[in-house]
C-alpha cells in the first residue's frame, strides 16, 4: 500500500536528517575545539578565531534548519502512523509484510497460505483506496 511505502520512506528520511545533525555536533565540538575532525588538520588554530567563530555560525543555523525539518518529518510521521493505523485486515497485513518487512507479494501468500494472485489483488485494491495528503503541510526554513 502507498502509505505504508509512503511511511518507510519519511522513516527514511528522518534517519537521514538525524545522521547529519549528529555530524552537525561533530563539526561544532571540532570548531570549539573539542574534537578532531575525520581529516587532517589542527583545527581552530589553523584558521583563526574570526574563521572559527564564522563556522560556528554557519554550523548552528545548519542544525537550526535541520532540527525544524526533523520536527516537520516527526510530524508526518506521526500523522502517517495515525492512518496506517486505521488500516484493518488482509490490506493491512500485506501492506506491512510488503514494506515494512521487504517480502515479495509470493512470499506472503505462501506467509498467509493464500493464492498469489489473491494477494495482489488486495494489494492493488488497499492501494487505491488508502491515500495521505501532504498538500496541506509547509515548513518554512
Amino acid at each position: 500500500m502507498e502509505i505504508i511505502k509512503n511511511y518507510v520512506d519519511l522513516c527514511r528520511k528522518i534517519e537521514i536528517i538525524e545522521i547529519q545533525l549528529f555530524q552537525v555536533d561533530i563539526d561544532l565540538d571540532y570548531w570549539f575545539g573539542k574534537g578532531t575532525m575525520p581529516f587532517t588538520g589542527t583545527g581552530a588554530d589553523d584558521f583563526g578565531v574570526i574563521a572559527a567563530i564564522d563556522k560556528i555560525e554557519v554550523y548552528h543555523e545548519k542544525k537550526h534548519r535541520l532540527q525544524k525539518m526533523l520536527e516537520f518529518y516527526g510530524d508526518i510521521k506521526k500523522e502517517t502512523e495515525e492512518k496506517v493505523n486505521r488500516l484493518e485486515g488482509l490490506q493491512y497485513q500485506i501492506a506491512r509484510m510488503k514494506y515494512m518487512e521487504n517480502k515479495s507479494y509470493k512470499q506472503i501468500a505462501e506467509d498467509l497460505n493464500m493464492n498469489y494472485s489473491y494477494i495482489r489483488r488486495v494489494a492493488s485494491k488497499g492501494n487505491k483506496e488508502v491515500t495521505i495528503n501532504l498538500q496541506n503541510k509547509e515548513i518554512k526554513l
